[in-house]
């Protein structure tokens, strides 16, 4: 059974930024070096974003695939700080192979979230999420494109603490 939206035992319940505040240097990094990919485009591409230029910030990133057809989130690739605070290798599952039911529904929406606003996002929270409790983390969903309009990749930014 799918949760609805106002489900209280949801487990990805993150509160939104928009003035993109970042307490985190890292993820301020991985904005600012996206804001310089924009060239005057609405979306930087994919193709604009070398990770020799960010050897520090790799670890806390993520590339995700955007599947149209019907609509899929894939982890193309997921930095060693996420994989050690999530405790599991991601890249390339798919978010419906690992996710369902109400934890499924939360990450969906993040990201559907981007795809519609075209625009970074900053988010936050103290979730229990891949069955482990975070004291907090701070996370930035900046889109990519191939194509110009479309958002077909989210470039994230994720730190975890466990304090």
């Amino acid at each position: 059974m799918i949760a609805e939206e106002n489900d209280p035992e949801r487990r990805l319940l993150p509160e939104f930024d928009k003035t993109l505040a970042y307490r985190s240097d890292k993820l301020r990094q991985l904005h600012d070096y996206w804001r310089s990919k924009l060239k005057g485009r609405e979306i930087p591409s994919r193709a604009d974003i070398e990770p020799t230029e960010i050897p520090k910030l790799l670890p806390y990133t993520a590339l995700i695939d955007v599947e149209s057809n019907p609509r899929r989130f894939r982890w193309r690739l997921v930095g060693t700080h996420i994989t050690g605070a999530m405790g599991y290798d991601y890249t390339g599952f798919y978010f419906d192979e690992k996710y369902s039911g109400p934890a499924l529904i939360d990450l969906m929406a993040v990201y559907e979230r981007v795809l519609q606003s075209k625009e970074p996002i900053r988010h936050f929270g103290r979730p229990t999420f891949a069955d482990k409790h975070y004291a907090k983390y701070e996370s930035t969903h900046l889109p990519l494109s191939r194509d110009g309009p479309s958002v077909d990749i989210i470039m994230v930014g994720l730190e975890f603490s466990f304090q």
